[in-house]
Formats: structure tokens, sequence, C-alpha cells
């Protein structure tokens, strides 16, 4: 489905619903069993849009937005009756569909221009009811058991689209999900990833589809050089060189081959590093010298050639954009002011992922491409769109827009309006990612 900016200045948020083929799917869902009287699907997603944006549920307060949108009169009985389970699943449908969506290319880097597709993946929480532990376990404290759920989600930075989200509960730790993504990578794709996600396994499953990963090291691990198979003393060796750039073999048992880059950072951050190191500490970390000492670099490990990216600022710059997606959370929570808060006696583990799907259609039907298509208008002018601002925006202006017979104005003033400020002391986060390497 390709939706470019001319179609989405001429549309309002039905259609491109209707082009999701809205209707026909919530006649196999079974949300629609007969002809529609009083509102329809649509209106039944907008309305749960506006509730998540107001940060509060009932079905009262929802078929009073149901109202308010088709002009008419509608009861919290009626829109119960019609919110279980059959919706849950359209949503899924719909944003299953949606993650299809293609765009005109949001980052247009030297630094990727060798992949096809370059993927970020990261995780976001959202917490819930302790009422809901039992089904969204997180973690335990003085107060006992909580609920949060987490949401798991993979952004091609270079299209401008999310390709896959999972839902799961906190103590699914990144790791269980690390190798998932290979599922959906070609020959040439780039993953970028935290160390959250750091599995031997899932490095090797990604190479063998023919993709290429970009991730920092993790403390601790064996590294041999690859040339003379001898262990290596990553400190010893960054005394004597300063930096490294080098071509080496890590793992116990299962070992992969690859590109191990490790640069000196500021005085000022590895300090600040080390500093939140001896707080963060526990039983099972270690925390030895050497480990403090390496705190003064960062490290990274890939298997992206140096005929790809020749020095270790390529490297930099491409793990840099990783930042991008924490942009996107961030703008999701506090600009978009998307939170799955819900007064005990409403909640079950059903109406929390109704709303918790219901937000994830909002950000790829309605914000993402509203963003994508006011990015590339102004990219023309060499100014960029914020995220976070564009976020506050459609969080102010939400009804506006879910009522506007045409996206173009609202195109138009997030062009002038959400635009990042020129500064000459610092880069924004796009232009950050625009930087070429040297």
């Amino acid at each position: 489905m390709q939706v470019n900016r001319i179609q989405l200045s001429s549309d309002n948020i039905r259609k491109i619903f209707g082009r999701l083929h809205t209707k026909s799917l919530a006649k196999k869902c079974g949300v629609t069993q007969r002809k529609d009287r009083k509102f329809n699907s649509v209106d039944l997603i907008l309305s749960l849009w506006q509730l998540i944006s107001n940060g509060e549920f009932s079905y009262d307060k929802w078929a009073i937005q149901i109202g308010i949108l088709t002009n008419g009169k509608v009861s919290g009985q009626a829109v119960w009756k019609r919110t279980r389970t059959p919706l849950l699943e359209l949503m899924k449908q719909l944003l299953k569909k949606s993650l299809q969506q293609r765009f005109d290319a949001l980052i247009d880097s030297s630094t990727f221009k060798a992949f096809p597709n370059v993927y970020i993946q990261d995780a976001t929480h959202f917490s819930l009811p302790q009422k809901l532990s039992s089904v969204f376990p997180g973690s335990y404290s003085r107060y006992g058991y909580s609920a949060t759920a987490k949401i798991q989600a993979i952004f091609n930075i270079k299209k401008g689209v999310f390709s896959d989200f999972k839902l799961n509960s906190f103590r699914d730790n990144d790791q269980k999900d690390a190798a998932r993504i290979a599922e959906q990578l070609n020959t040439g794709d780039l993953v970028i990833r935290d160390l959250g996600y750091f599995v031997i396994e899932a490095f090797l499953k990604i190479a063998q589809k023919g993709a290429f990963y970009l991730s920092r090291y993790k403390f601790g691990l064996s590294v041999f050089n690859s040339k003379s198979g001898k262990k290596l003393i990553l400190l010893k060796e960054l005394k004597r060189r300063g930096k490294i750039d080098m071509e080496i073999e890590m793992g116990a048992n299962k070992k992969i081959t690859c590109r191990l880059i490790a640069v000196p950072i500021p005085t000022i951050i590895a300090d600040q590093r080390r500093r939140k190191a001896k707080q963060n500490r526990h039983k099972n970390a270690n925390h030895s010298k050497e480990y403090y000492k390496l705190l003064g670099y960062t490290i990274y490990i890939t298997n992206v050639t140096k005929e790809i990216w020749p020095n270790d600022e390529s490297v930099e710059i491409a793990y840099r954009s990783r930042w991008y997606i924490e942009i996107l959370f961030k703008g999701w929570k506090s600009n978009l002011k998307i939170k799955l808060d819900v007064a005990r006696q409403y909640i079950d583990q059903q109406r929390a992922e109704l709303l918790c799907y219901g937000s994830l259609l909002m950000v790829c039907v309605l914000v993402m491409p509203i963003f994508i298509n006011a990015h590339k208008h102004v990219i023309e002018k060499k100014r960029q769109i914020s995220i976070l601002k564009t976020c506050a925006f459609i969080n102010q202006h939400l009804g506006l827009i879910l009522q506007s017979k045409s996206l173009g104005m609202i195109l138009d003033q997030i062009q002038y309006f959400c635009v990042y400020e020129s500064r000459n002391d610092r880069q924004n986060a796009i232009e950050n990612m625009l930087k070429p390497a040297s």
C-alpha cells in the first residue's frame, strides 16, 4: 500500500482506514455482523484514540466520544457489546496491515547507503494496575508485585515505518526476543540494537541471512585475534594502541567472527559511566578494576566491513541512530501522552490489550504517516520535523484531526510549528544521523 504526500493531503483519517480495508476486516472478525446503524468500527477506533489521548477510560466516556464523532447519541452499554474480543482481533489485523505501509525514505544518509533496510529494535514499558500482575508481571518491591506491559518494537529507520510489534510482560527479557528479527531480514539488511539483545546465537542467525548487525560489546566475553587465535586482553591492547579496529573471534563455545571497534571517550563521560555503574551494583555485577577502566571506551562489534564503514566514526554515527527509537518512545509517552492508565475496577487483560493495540494503531496509522509526510516536505528546505513536537501537536488537536475533511491543513500547520529550531551550538537527532562520515 503506497501512501504519499499528495494522497495524504487530500485524505481524511477515514480514507486511510478505507485503504486498510477496515470494513471487510470488521465483518471477517465479527465486529460488524449487520449493516452499521449508529456507529461503525472506525468510529469505535477513533473514539478510543480520543480516550487514550485524554488518559481516561470508561464505556460511558467512550460512548460520549462516539456521539461527538457521529453527531448522535450512543449508550455505554451499546459500546460494551461491540468492544469485546472481535474488536481486539480487528485492531491486531489493522496493525498488521498498517505495518505494510510504504513511504519515501526518512533517512537518506551515506552511512546507510549500502543497506536496503536498517532496523532498530528496542522495547518500551507501560505500567498497569497491580490487579494484572499475574498476566503482565512486573518487578517486585516492598509493596509487592507490580504489573508492567512491554512492547518490543522494530523500526525501519530508512523507510520511516515500524515493521513489527510484540506485546509481552516486563519479565520477558530482551535476550529472549533477540533472534526473532532474523525472520524478517533479507540479504544486506542492517540491525542495530543495544546490549539488552546481546546473544551470540542471534548474531549468528542474522549473519546466516546475509544481513549485518551492530551492537555494543558485552564486557566479560572472551575475545581472540582471528588471525593468530590468541586471546586478546582488551585493556592491555587499548593501552598500547589507543584505539582498536580489528577482526576478532568472540565467544567461548559458539564463536562468531566479527569486527571490534574500541574508541576512547571524553573523561567527563567516562566518569559519569563509572558513577552510574557504582550506583547500579548488584550481587551478580562483575565490576572489577578492569571493567571500570574499560568504561573509558566505547566498544562496538559488527560484521559490516571496512569497505562499507571505513573508520570508527562511521560506526559511531550508525549506532547513534539507535537513539531515534528512544525519541519515538518519548514522543508517545510524554508528548502524545499514551499511557495505559485505567482504574482498577475497569481493567482486565482484554481491556489492557485493547488500549495497547489501539495506541500502536494510532502511532502507525496516524502519527507516523503525518510525521513522514511533513518531514518529506521540509527536508527540501534543509529543515527537520521534530517527532516530539509532532506528537504534542497531535495530542492537543486530536479531536480536530479526527473530524477534519482533509489532512492537508494539518500537515501545513505541523510543517510550520513542529520544525526543529536552527541552532549553531548543537545538532538535532535527524542532523546527527545525516552527518557524513569523514
